[in-house]
């Protein structure tokens, strides 16, 4: 029974180490690939897009269930990799609209500011 007992606590004690808080394998470390929302906010930002509310998302993906954090952590690397000075530069020296994912970012007027001193070039 004594060794029973062992066996029982070592798998109850490697099973709750490996999986994460929530229950959901990789959750909570980011070593696995993004998830579906993950990627859609994403590419919500660097195509310039403004955040979607969940009512759109559902409404464009055709799902109920949003992970509305996992968007939000894609849209904001998507923010950081398009909302840079030369990045919007580029956009304003072909005439390109002020991407409205900017809009949001801390430096968001400075942004503004130089692509609209380019685009009067």
């Amino acid at each position: 029974m004594k060794h029973m007992i062992t066996i029982f606590c070592t798998l109850l004690f490697i099973s709750g180490c490996s999986s994460s808080p929530d229950g959901m394998p990789g959750s909570s470390d980011n070593s696995g690939p993004p998830s579906k929302w993950f990627e859609i906010g994403h590419y919500e930002a660097i195509t310039g897009n403004d955040v979607k509310d969940n009512t759109v998302l559902s409404e464009w993906y055709g799902e109920a269930e949003i992970n509305r954090t996992s968007y939000l952590q894609g849209f904001a690397k998507g923010q950081d990799e398009l909302c840079q000075p030369e990045k919007i530069a580029d956009l304003a020296k072909t005439n390109k609209e002020f991407p409205a994912s900017c809009n949001s970012v801390a430096n968001a007027e400075q942004l503004k500011n130089s692509w609209q001193q380019l685009i009067e070039k």
